[in-house]
């Protein structure tokens, strides 16, 4: 009887960690939402703006800007402006930091709304991030800065 509980105990704790490797090998869509917010909110520099464009690929999936009630869209033939854009609209930033207030993950299948609420050095800022899956990568489909 003994010898049998030592092999049910032994196989537990295989199983037990078997099942946290996988966890841990396994990135949820929540997880890769908490990755980007983390790349959105911080300290504003040059590479934290590079770590957020790097959810952006227009010649994939196009993306729209919407700031102060203006839209702009990058695709195919303006994608190599999207870069430049994104670092003068954020040239003012520069240095502060976004302190994330609120935030709100929505996930739908192949979709995703990141909504936040930042503290700015220059007061509140509410933004919105729509995401869609592409071959297990999230890509923005559109930004929104109130």
């Amino acid at each position: 009887m003994r010898r049998v509980s030592v092999y049910l105990l032994v196989a537990l704790c295989f199983v037990v960690g078997a099942a946290a490797a996988v966890d841990a090998a396994v990135v949820t869509d929540r997880e890769r939402m908490e990755e980007f917010i983390d790349s959105v909110t911080g300290r504003v520099s040059e590479s934290r703006i590079d770590s957020a464009l790097s959810y952006a690929d227009p010649s994939k999936m196009p993306i729209e800007l919407v700031h102060e009630g203006r839209s702009k869209r990058y695709g195919d033939r303006n994608a190599a402006k999207l870069k430049p854009d994104a670092r003068q609209a954020l040239a003012t930033l520069e240095g502060s930091k976004l302190h994330l207030i609120q935030e709100s993950v929505s996930l739908d299948g192949e979709r995703a709304r990141v909504a936040l609420r930042l503290r700015t050095e220059a007061g509140l800022a509410n933004t919105v991030f729509d995401l869609r899956r592409e071959n297990d990568r999230w890509l923005l489909r559109r930004v929104i800065i109130n």
